[in-house]
């Protein structure tokens, strides 16, 4: 009878020490992992927002998201993940590094916001290159975000391409029934600034400046 009492026992032990040894596993903390923002993020120019909740797995412990440099228009919700940008994220890819830690470790993604230039722009040119005054306003270009652009020069309308050269300075080249012409600008933007463009108008092909220009946004 000892024997069948130490049997009864030890077989009616077995679910609770399995059921313990579940409840330790389910509290075991580690490493966050399966971390992710969805995609590439295409923006609008000069534009503000926000993503979505990334996609994590916490492994038990939530902790903290951090950004991995300084970026700049870029910041993060420490608790959500959420990143945000304003005016100053500068044009083009921007590859954004974001870790999650918590006690156990860490884990690391990347998400790419690709700021997009475009917009319609007015303003207007004059016939001195040395001078900064344009008394008129007879310029207006809308620029799509795939490089082209249409334009009303002095009445004359047209089609053209948009491009920044390896110097950073925005290249227009277009055509109305006066001629084909170029359009060269510094482009000036950030949160308290309103985006602008500066620069010359010349002849395609040549080097000399025909007049100054100005375009706001």
């Amino acid at each position: 009878m000892k024997t069948v009492k130490v049997l009864f026992i030890f077989f009616f032990s077995i679910p609770f020490l399995v059921s313990c040894a579940d409840d330790i596993d389910d509290n075991i903390v580690s490493a966050p992992s399966d971390f992710y923002y969805l995609g590439e993020l295409p923006i609008p120019f000069y534009t503000n927002g926000n993503t979505d909740f990334p996609s994590i797995n916490w492994g038990n412990e939530s902790g903290i998201f951090t950004l991995n440099d300084n970026y700049q228009g870029v910041s993060i919700n420490s608790s959500t993940g959420v990143l945000s940008w304003n005016e100053n994220l500068p044009l083009g890819s921007n590859s954004i590094s974001v870790t999650a830690t918590n006690s156990a470790g860490f884990a690391v993604t990347n998400v790419l916001f690709l700021h997009q230039f475009g917009g319609e722009f007015t303003g207007g040119y004059n016939s001195d290159p040395s001078s900064t005054t344009v008394p008129v306003s007879n310029l207006v270009i809308y620029f799509n975000v795939n490089g082209t652009l249409s334009i009303t020069d002095n009445g004359e309308t047209g089609t053209g391409t948009w491009s920044f050269n390896p110097q950073g300075a925005l290249v227009c080249e277009y055509t109305v029934t006066s001629g084909s012409y170029e359009l060269i600008y510094d482009l000036t933007y950030s949160v308290t600034v309103n985006p602008f463009l500066e620069g010359y108008k010349r002849l395609n092909g040549s080097t000399e400046n025909l007049g100054f220009s100005r375009m706001d946004y």
